[in-house]
């Protein structure tokens, strides 16, 4: 292993929330629609698409524009075939996202690894995860509440977390999050299987899960405060 690529690896979280900040990720979305954006992931958590009307009815409890509102999500949803939201934050009703993400009875799935460590302070709920490691197909499974991480197993799982360079690395579309970002991020029963997935990469950090709960924490701080 490199020095340098050992050098990623061992990033400090306050290092990593420097370097998502500096990428842009997140963007300050703003009062208004950072108000919708929480209200519509919540909704979402539901387990069920929501529709244009449901946009609306939503719009509408927060006194914004239908107009503005639909704007705005277009730019940061996953939609379906009938234009329906199934995906927003990282949290997804497409079956074809890998993490498994049960909150409140519901079956969903999230983009990447790390959006299982974040979302349950967004979404102010108990998550259970199931996740499945990309090199041996060991399922890792956490319990993460809004408070952090309550259980993990195996024990000593880790998460991957790609390493954004501002000047290279698009982060301005969803689909560039997934490629430069999501498709990076996974959960490890050992730092060592990390290490070992991450060897041939020079852009992956390896953090426990606690850490990986106190990046998000860090990272989203603004958008919490409308939860």
């Amino acid at each position: 292993m490199s020095s340098t690529n050992s050098k990623i690896q061992d990033l400090s979280v306050e290092k990593i929330v420097e370097n998502l900040k500096a990428a842009g990720m997140p963007p300050d979305f703003g009062e208004d629609n950072s108000r919708l954006l929480i209200k519509t992931l919540k909704t979402l958590a539901q387990g069920e698409p929501i529709a244009s009307s449901g946009v609306e009815r939503i719009s509408d409890e927060l006194g914004i524009s239908v107009e503005k509102a639909d704007e705005f999500l277009r730019q940061i949803t996953e939609r379906d075939s009938d234009d329906n939201i199934i995906g927003l934050m990282g949290l997804s009703l497409n079956p074809e996202w890998p993490h498994r993400f049960n909150i409140n009875g519901n079956s969903l799935r999230t983009w990447c690894a790390w959006d299982t460590l974040f979302l349950p302070t967004l979404v102010d709920a108990p998550v259970v995860v199931e996740s499945e490691s990309p090199v041996r197909g060991t399922t890792v499974r956490l319990t993460v509440t809004p408070n952090g991480v309550a259980n993990s197993s195996p024990e000593g799982a880790v998460v991957s977390i790609a390493i954004i360079d501002p000047a290279l690395d698009d982060v301005s579309s969803m689909e560039a999050i997934w490629g430069n970002f999501c498709h990076q991020v996974f959960f490890f029963p050992t730092k060592q299987e990390a290490e070992e997935w991450s060897k041939e990469k020079n852009n992956i950090a390896i953090l426990s899960v606690n850490e990986g709960y106190e990046l998000g924490r860090l990272v989203f701080s603004q958008l919490r405060h409308y939860v």
